[in-house]
């Protein structure tokens, strides 16, 4: 249930309150990707809740399933990086999901110049790229730690 509430508030975040201040989907910090990218570090990754959060932000936000297919291939490459790495400290941490944001990002990007031609802002975007990062660091270290503890 929690997650639930976590996801409907980061939606409303990211669909309502960050695109006025980031002026384009594009350049939006992706919270929902930190959420859904820390919530499957432990255990099996749930496709399922990725895939109806990024549904929701889709509608949330009319952008045609770009957040559907993006999340999903961002938690396939989750699911590679876990077989592959030890994500069990803070630097492994934001390598991994530095990785995993670039191919999702990129990802996005293309598909949205596919139909639209949108120019790349290289601040707009690394700015939401550090806030993402600032994001993953800092409900990161709970996440290890609360790993360490069990």
């Amino acid at each position: 249930m929690s997650f639930y509430l976590v996801l409907i508030l980061i939606l409303f975040l990211q669909s309502a309150v960050l695109v006025e201040i980031f002026k384009s989907y594009l350049f939006v910090p992706d919270l929902l990707l930190c959420f859904l990218f820390l919530s499957n570090l432990r255990g099996q990754i749930n496709y399922g809740k990725g895939f109806l959060s990024a549904l929701l932000l889709d509608i949330l936000q009319g952008s045609f399933g770009w957040h559907a297919s993006g999340k999903l291939l961002a938690l396939m490459v989750l699911d590679l990086l876990k077989k592959r790495f030890y994500i069990d400290n803070t630097p492994t941490l934001i390598m991994a999901y530095t990785v995993l944001a670039l191919i999702e990002h990129t990802y996005r990007h293309i598909l949205f110049s596919v139909k639209y031609y949108y120019p790349l802002e290289f601040y707009a975007m690394l700015a939401g790229f550090i806030a993402e990062l600032l994001a993953v660091y800092y409900f990161g270290k709970r996440v290890i730690k609360s790993k360490d503890e069990t």
